[in-house]
């Protein structure tokens, strides 16, 4: 099965229309019980920023979207509409890494004028939202004099940090594509084999699709970085990444690669289920 990661929408993932959150517009809006994420059941792969990196990537292979952006995504699943790290019930696979991009759904950081000041938005028509949190149990965002609640401040603070990594990821990725780093890519999922072979995304060609190494997915439609190319890089250019700091995050894009094989776990976790529980 070969599976290619969605072009990226006119709105942000998951959004559907944010609007600022705003008293007394929204003086009843509260949110549902957290830990609730099967909004993203069905995503591919998830946006990333740099401050992530290395946390991410012990859960979920790091990739950059094929398109001018290149922007990176941490890859969460192997099949179209199918998150391996999103549990049945809806929570997430434990001891795996949420990435902040999730984790601040239903708020999003918003400008009314470009350069202005950020503004805390929400996705009032998610699932996560109440309209009226004193009747549904919810969690209030504002209080009855019209000050946001410790929730909502802790929202503006998580969003507030993630358009700032945002930005400093965007011009890592624009770097990349201006020294032409990044290079297209498949990766075909293989079983670990009984000796121990190597089970992770395997780009070679030629490989033996016997019982024990058969390809179980292919996913497409996305770059990584080109070690060749990376390595070809003038002393010059390598000392203006190391400068700002760029030359770490490339280090843990190839290291995350090993995580292919957490997917494939995952996904026979989920292929397993009905039977374990028949048994």
């Amino acid at each position: 099965m070969t599976t290619q990661p969605p072009a990226p929408p006119s709105l942000p993932l998951f959004y559907a229309g944010p609007t600022v959150l705003r008293f007394p517009d929204h003086r009843s809006l509260g949110l549902r019980r957290t830990g609730d994420y099967s909004f993203a059941a069905d995503v591919v792969a998830v946006p990333l920023t740099l401050a992530e990196f290395a946390t991410a990537g012990r859960s979920m292979p790091i990739v950059f979207a094929q398109d001018e952006l290149a922007m990176p995504l941490g890859v969460c699943g192997l099949e179209a509409g199918r998150n391996l790290l999103v549990t049945k019930s809806g929570g997430w696979h434990p001891n795996r890494y949420v990435p902040a991009y999730i984790r601040r759904f239903p708020f999003i950081a918003m400008e009314i004028e470009e350069g202005g000041p950020r503004l805390l938005g929400i996705e009032a028509t998610s699932s996560l939202v109440v309209t009226d949190a004193g009747a549904d149990g919810g969690v209030r965002l504002f209080d009855e004099a019209g000050v946001p609640t410790d929730r909502a401040r802790e929202a503006m603070a998580l969003c507030e940090a993630y358009a700032v990594d945002h930005d400093a990821t965007a011009a890592f990725a624009a770097a990349l594509v201006e020294h032409k780093l990044l290079v297209p890519r498949q990766a075909e999922m293989r079983l670990l084999r009984a000796d121990g072979a190597s089970a992770e995304a395997d780009k070679s060609e030629g490989a033996p699709d016997t019982e024990a190494n058969a390809v179980r997915a292919t996913l497409a439609g996305f770059q990584v970085i080109d070690p060749a190319a990376f390595q070809a890089l003038s002393g010059e250019v390598v000392a203006e990444f190391h400068t700002r700091g760029w030359l770490a995050p490339i280090v843990l894009h190839i290291a995350s690669q090993q995580s292919w094989q957490l997917l494939l776990e995952a996904a026979d976790q989920v292929a397993n289920e009905p039977a374990a529980k028949a048994a």
